[in-house]
Parts: structure tokens; C-alpha cells; sequence
């Protein structure tokens, strides 16, 4: 079985509860400490830095990659004139129909790639501006760089932004394995061949993205995610002008 397939049962499996209100959908996605949804003021800064990085308008169409439940979707529907949001977890994209529907959110269960495809084949006004939240570790740079491709096909020749908002860096992993438990564990997978790697995923490089999006003619600008919630993590905007 090959790791997208792997990924695929994983969170088909984890945190699969029901959602029956709000909390559950924090639960749902991981946006917790201790299991308990992070604070209002840490969420919102979030969304906010989302349409800051993607400078959102009521004229854009974003397409959102791994969306989960919803929940920065429904912030963002306000900000855009429509958003086709994808995520192959189909509890996620339930939770999402019954919690977070709006009149211009389209909600689409399946993988990133089809779901590029299906944009490009039936979406008469192409996206210009694209965002992956918190998922980049789950895909490989092989990956990376098929899901540039196909943006890159959709947008035609384009301008268009893509958004990449808490990808591990590995350049900070230290801070996320700050115990010696922890680093320990980290180890451990590593030599054991686990790469879900207890859910985390795949830690990245910033130059390996560089070197994608310079082998694709791209502009890639980096810098680190918000502090108060992790110190691990980067934020990374691809473009083409």
C-alpha cells in the first residue's frame, strides 16, 4: 500500500467522532489543547493571517485543499465570492455539509488531485487562489509538485497565489521535540519506517519547496507560524505573477 493510500486510512480512522456541535468540530480537525478547542483569539488570528497571506476579496474563487470540517471555511466564505473546498475523509466532509454550509461553498469529498481535475473540467471560472491548511505533511514533494502542476494547468498561465499554512519545518523540530520522551518516540518511528509519524507526518525542508517551485518557475516566500501556537511550524506562499 503506498503512503497517499495509508494517509487515506488514517484519517478516515482518527478523532472519527460524530460531530453534534461546535467543540466536536474542533475535536474533529485537531484544533485543541488538551482536546479542548484552542482559544477564540488564537483561531481567529488564523483566519485572519489566511486572507491576509491570499489578500482575499469579494471577487475571488479560492479552492481550498484538505478543508476538513469546514470550520476556516465558513470564516473565509464571507471574504471571496465562492469556495470549492475538497477533503477525502468523509466524515469530515458530512460534518461540514451539516454545520457549514453557505450558498457559496461548494463541498466536494475527494482526493486533492481528482478534485483538481474535477476544477479544471468543470469550473467555468477557474480558482486564482489556492490554500492547504495544516496538511502538507501529509504529501510528498513528488506531490508537491503534481498538485502545482495541476493548479498551474487550471490557472492556464495565470496569476495565481497558493497558500501552504502550518507545514512542519525541520529546521524547528526540536521545539516540537522538546522532552526526551518525545525525541525518543520521533526516533524511533524514524528508524521504524513510520512515516505517519503519530499523526504528524512528514517534516519539511524549506529549501526542498524552494527548489520545487524554482524548477517550476515559481516565487516561494516562507516565514514561521504564529507563535502562541506552535514554534514549529512555517507558513509558505507560492506564486506565479
Amino acid at each position: 500500500m503506498n503512503s497517499f493510500l495509508n494517509w487515506e486510512q488514517f484519517w478516515q480512522e482518527w478523532r472519527n467522532k460524530e460531530a453534534a456541535n461546535e467543540e466536536d468540530l474542533f475535536f474533529q480537525v485537531g484544533l485543541t489543547v488538551d482536546k479542548k478547542p484552542i482559544e477564540k483569539e488564537a483561531f481567529d488570528e488564523i483566519c485572519d493571517s489566511i486572507s491576509d497571506a491570499l489578500a482575499l476579496n469579494s471577487s475571488d474563487i479560492l479552492a481550498e485543499l484538505c478543508c476538513g470540517n469546514g470550520l476556516i471555511t465558513f470564516v473565509l466564505k464571507d471574504r471571496v465570492k465562492h469556495i470549492y473546498a475538497t477533503d477525502f475523509a468523509a466524515h469530515l466532509i458530512r460534518a461540514a455539509k451539516e454545520f457549514k454550509s453557505a450558498s457559496n461553498i461548494t463541498y466536494i469529498c475527494n482526493n486533492v488531485f481528482d478534485f483538481l481535475v474535477y476544477i479544471k473540467d468543470t469550473v467555468a471560472a477557474a480558482p486564482t487562489k489556492y490554500l492547504m491548511s495544516n496538511a502538507l505533511a501529509y504529501f510528498t514533494p513528488d506531490d508537491l509538485k503534481r498538485i502545482l502542476l495541476l493548479i498551474m494547468d487550471i490557472t492556464a498561465g495565470q496569476p495565481f497565489l497558493f497558500y501552504l499554512k502550518g507545514v512542519p519545518n525541520d529546521k524547528l523540530k526540536w521545539n516540537f521535540y522538546n522532552t526526551e520522551e518525545r525525541r525518543k518516540k520521533y526516533l524511533h518511528n524514524m528508524s521504524d519506517g513510520n512515516f505517519t509519524n503519530d499523526g504528524m507526518g512528514r517534516w519539511w525542508h524549506p529549501e526542498e519547496i524552494a527548489a520545487i517551485c524554482q524548477e517550476l518557475n515559481l516565487k516561494s516566500e516562507f516565514w514561521n507560524s504564529e507563535q502562541q501556537l506552535t514554534g514549529f511550524r512555517m507558513d509558505i506562499k507560492l506564486s506565479r505573477d
